[in-house]
């Protein structure tokens, strides 16, 4: 009888023993996977909080950047407002040498003007030249010809087909006056005729213009 009591205390200290070894495990089992699970999420926001600072780093160095070329910049511009070259050929007393840069290459199409000023300023100026005919049209510089001037391949241009008759004397004047432009203006077609009145001349060309383009402040979203 008393070796059957030992046996039975035996047995339950077994069973408590085994069921004491379970719970520790499962115990430690759920604090591993806690610790894990917390670990993983500290190594996201660990690295999501380096790509954050990488960013703002980023954006940092370029606003330095931009601050130490400010004096060159308006030195640049100081340089170009005495150049004799852009001084001789402005518009007037009062503008500056910067605007005839401007001039060349407009931010607009703004078709009605280039009309006027092929058909007041370039033939209206000289005498005696008869304008046949003017059609101004929006064109696409990457439609083109492949020979046009050496021009940044995202400016745009308004192409225009012009008639104009007189005497030889009177287109070579007004093909001068197109070469001395300021706007920057490429004939692509020259074809001459011989008239009753004279002389015809038919022009086919392009001006150019360059968009505006505008420089603000953004926001950058960084995702983990």
């Amino acid at each position: 009888m008393p070796n059957k009591e030992v046996a039975l205390r035996k047995r339950q200290q077994i069973d408590s023993s085994k069921r004491t070894m379970f719970i520790v495990v499962a115990v430690v089992a759920l604090v591993s996977g806690i610790a894990l699970v917390v670990s993983f999420f500290l190594v996201q926001q660990i690295l999501f909080h380096g790509k954050v600072i990488s960013a703002k780093q980023s954006t940092l160095d370029t606003i330095k950047s931009n601050i130490a070329v400010v004096d060159d910049l308006k030195n640049n511009v100081r340089v170009l407002d005495t150049n004799t070259a852009l001084n001789s050929v402005r518009t007037s007393e009062e503008s500056s040498a910067l605007q005839v840069i401007l001039d060349a290459l407009p931010a607009e199409s703004n078709a009605d003007a280039l009309g006027a000023s092929l058909q007041i300023r370039f033939a209206g100026e000289v005498s005696g030249l008869k304008v046949d005919s003017l059609v101004v049209t929006p064109t696409d510089i990457e439609n083109s010809s492949s020979n046009s001037a050496d021009l940044d391949s995202n400016t745009s241009s308004i192409g225009f087909t012009m008639s104009v008759s007189g005497s030889a004397d009177m287109l070579k004047e007004f093909l001068t006056r197109l070469e001395r432009s300021i706007r920057v203006i490429e004939i692509t077609s020259v074809d001459i005729r011989t008239g009753s009145d004279g002389l015809t001349m038919n022009l086919i060309g392009r001006a150019y213009y360059e968009p505006g383009r505008n420089i603000e402040l953004g926001t950058k979203v960084v995702k983990p």
